[in-house]
């Protein structure tokens, strides 16, 4: 059952990080400022130590390229 609620919030997370993701890239900036954006939005929201937050970034990366479903 934990392991469930901790699959449904990673899954909510990546979807919020998503849309900023998306946002910004439409607004023209590059892959790189856009995942500085979101370490700091990961680090301020849900304080992610570095390995979580680079584990969050390659499931973006993934889902942007349609890699990976959600």
């Amino acid at each position: 059952m934990a392991d469930c609620m901790q699959t449904w919030r990673k899954k909510l997370r990546l979807q919020e990080l998503i849309v900023i993701a998306r946002n910004e890239l439409k607004s023209g900036k590059n892959i790189s400022q856009v995942n500085q954006i979101l370490s700091e939005h990961m680090q301020t929201r849900w304080r992610f130590v570095g390995s979580t937050q680079k584990q969050y970034l390659i499931d973006i990366d993934r889902i942007l390229n349609n890699l990976y479903v959600l």
